[in-house]
């Protein structure tokens, strides 16, 4: 047989030896497909089981922390509280709920303004607009709850809003908070600290202010006609927008405020300081 005969006989081990070596390389490729595949699938029923433990102690701890607001002792009220402002942080979607919350439980506690005999609500429990208001502390559950509403991470609100209307919060220290929508209609804050606040599209309708601190807070477009902000300080102050009108402002230090684009019509400014104010 000549040589030329002979080749394709030499040829055709070594062609099938290659298609083997082949097969055991896809083989060997599928087979570690398949251990990623299932890695992964394990991966993600272990991550589905643990959001799942975690969301049921989410839950718990809900459920525990508005049990503890209820309480007859404050220390386990103020426990309550706190564990809400930490679920806010920890759980962002539970955070409306935990405004609605927050916002009723202010509400319950925060004593209501005195009804006068015309059935008028009196500004700090019956002191008159204008006459020295007695030093009043606020109760260290309210403020605790003021607080946790006032340094939320408002970004995860929703459709959930502050709703304070009416409440007592005399001398509330509500410093930076945010307070971006809030209902403080016919609230009483005189005397609250409110430097640096941001009440951005506020309703504070009748709300009482006299003596509060308001220096460089923000009120855009706020809702103020009919408030009382009798020897208030507002100097600095962003009031771009805001409705002021039937207003009392009478001693009012609005000194380096914006009012560019106020509704100051009906508005008492006798003796307000206005230097260096915008309009």
């Amino acid at each position: 047989m000549s040589p030329a005969a002979r080749q394709p006989v030499a040829a055709a081990p070594t062609d099938r030896w290659t298609r083997v070596q082949q097969a055991a390389g896809t083989l060997a490729a599928l087979g570690t497909l398949a251990v990623i595949v299932f890695t992964w699938l394990s991966i993600q029923q272990v991550d589905d089981e643990h959001a799942l433990t975690r969301e049921g102690q989410v839950t718990d701890r809900y459920n525990a922390a508005v049990g503890n607001i209820g309480d007859d002792a404050l220390e386990v009220r103020l426990g309550g509280i706190y564990a809400l402002q930490r679920i806010m942080e920890d759980s962002p979607r539970d955070q409306p709920s935990i405004i609605n919350v927050l916002s009723a439980y202010i509400s319950n506690h925060a004593e209501k303004p005195e009804k006068s005999a015309d059935g008028s609500e009196n500004p700090a429990n019956g002191v008159q607009v204008g006459t020295d208001i007695p030093d009043e502390k606020l109760a260290n559950d309210v403020q605790a709850a003021l607080t946790a509403l006032g340094s939320r991470d408002s970004a995860h609100d929703s459709t959930a809003l502050i709703d304070l209307q009416g409440a007592d919060l005399q001398g509330a220290d509500l410093k930076s908070a945010d307070l971006r929508k809030a209902d403080l209609s016919d609230a009483v804050l005189v005397e609250a600290d409110l430097r640096g606040a941001d009440l951005t599209g506020a309703n504070l309708r009748g709300a009482h202010l006299t003596g509060a601190n308001l220096t460089n807070v923000t009120l855009i477009n706020a809702e103020l006609s009919g408030v009382d902000l009798f020897d208030a300080f507002l100097t600095g102050a962003d009031l771009s927008g805001a409705d002021l009108s039937g207003a009392f402002l009478t001693g009012a230090d609005l000194s380096g405020a914006d009012l560019t684009g106020v509704d100051l019509s009906g508005t008492d400014l006798s003796g307000a300081e206005l230097e260096r104010a915008r309009r």
